[in-house]
């Protein structure tokens, strides 16, 4: 019977612990990232602790300060940075949130900045009554952490907050508020949902 850190286990084990293996999930500690993928594929559950890890560094990671994305009709004639936007304008990922759910979209108060918009998605995630699920988005693995938006609703915002992280990039990809929820969950890209935290 094959043993890991120090414990047998039977024949169901030693299939997990093989694909554990195969996927490089076998270790004595996994990071954040590696944690969110093996909770999602059902291959463990994570501690207080753990969950506690994954928080904090997907707080941390932000938006890919590297990144480029086009802005898109919605931002066309939108001044940022000293020009004036086009459609195929390339910005960087957070910038491109912020003008299209704050400056475009006015989910958040009236004078929100930047600064604060970004502040706001850390907060969000840090957030002890946020809700946590993990899924797949397409081939690649993300968590979400929602929230009521309460004092960050805008004139033009709704009743919830979302952050989404995506492990293969390791930085958020969206944060946002969106009609519904459902808009957000039952998007047929995103499957394989798994709540690490739900808030009665």
């Amino acid at each position: 019977m094959p043993c890991w850190r120090g414990c047998c286990f039977g024949a169901g084990d030693a299939k997990q612990y093989t694909r554990l293996a195969l996927m490089g999930l076998a270790k004595e500690k996994l990071s954040a990232d590696e944690l969110i993928k093996a909770t999602g594929l059902g291959l463990r559950d994570l501690t207080p602790g753990e969950l506690a890890r994954i928080v904090k560094h997907v707080a941390g990671a932000g938006f890919d300060p590297n990144g480029l994305e086009r802005a898109g009709g919605r931002l066309a004639g939108i001044s940022w940075d000293g020009q004036v936007l086009k459609g195929s304008s390339k910005i960087p990922p957070g910038v491109a949130h912020y003008l299209r759910h704050v400056v475009f979209g006015q989910e958040w108060p009236a004078g929100t900045t930047i600064e604060n918009y970004y502040h706001d998605l850390k907060a969000v995630i840090q957030d002890p009554e946020s809700e946590i699920f993990v899924s797949r988005f397409g081939e690649f693995w993300q968590i979400g952490f929602v929230r009521k938006s309460n004092e960050l609703r805008g004139p033009e915002g709704h009743e919830f907050v979302i952050i989404d992280y995506r492990v293969a990039i390791g930085h958020w990809v969206t944060g946002f508020q969106p009609k519904t929820l459902s808009e957000v969950i039952d998007n047929d890209h995103r499957t394989e949902i798994k709540w690490l935290r739900i808030m009665k």
